[in-house]
């Protein structure tokens, strides 16, 4: 996880699905919400780094099996989730608001079998648990895989390139 520790981004919810999951965490961030995460976290493999320089940040998706953005809050866009597609770590969204078109755009590079692992329900542990589970289960060349999957959707739909072709063709 990257991003501000708040309510509304959801890392109480990663939480929750990581008691279920036998998985080693690093939710990178800083906000109001870090002391009482970290002690909901005391005992568990959960690193909180605090924040990061997005340079630092690049390195780290990139050697990350998946990424979690589990916002319970409506995103405009789901901009950490983009860039952790970017550098090849595949990303698990929560499906609403900006994240979906997040999520839809992974499941068009996705191969078949595996792209109801793009997303989860909105607010459900559960949903996120298992499909954390399936993903962190898959063989490590089948993430790569994803990841590969993920970093062409990220070229495809999100890069600087993709939108400035969309701003200049709407001004025609």
């Amino acid at each position: 996880f990257a991003g501000k520790l708040s309510r509304e981004k959801g890392v109480d919810l990663l939480l929750a699905a990581l008691q279920r999951v036998e998985a080693r965490a690093v939710v990178v961030g800083f906000g109001p919400e870090r002391a009482a995460l970290e002690a909901a976290a005391a005992g568990r493999p959960v690193l909180f780094t605090g924040p990061l320089e997005h340079r630092h940040l690049a390195h780290l998706w990139a050697l990350a099996d998946v990424s979690v953005t589990p916002s319970v809050f409506p995103e405009a866009f789901g901009m950490v989730a983009a860039e952790a597609a970017a550098c090849g770590s595949p990303p698990l969204v929560a499906r609403h608001s900006g994240l979906a078109e997040i999520a839809a755009g992974l499941e068009e590079e996705y191969p078949r079998e595996h792209r109801d692992l793009a997303s989860f329900a909105r607010g459900d542990a559960d949903d996120l648990a298992a499909k954390l589970g399936a993903l962190l289960a898959l063989p490590a060349e089948e993430r790569r895989r994803l990841g590969a999957a993920a970093r062409r959707a990220a070229e495809r739909f999100w890069s600087w390139e993709r939108i400035a072709a969309l701003i200049l063709s709407a001004r025609g």
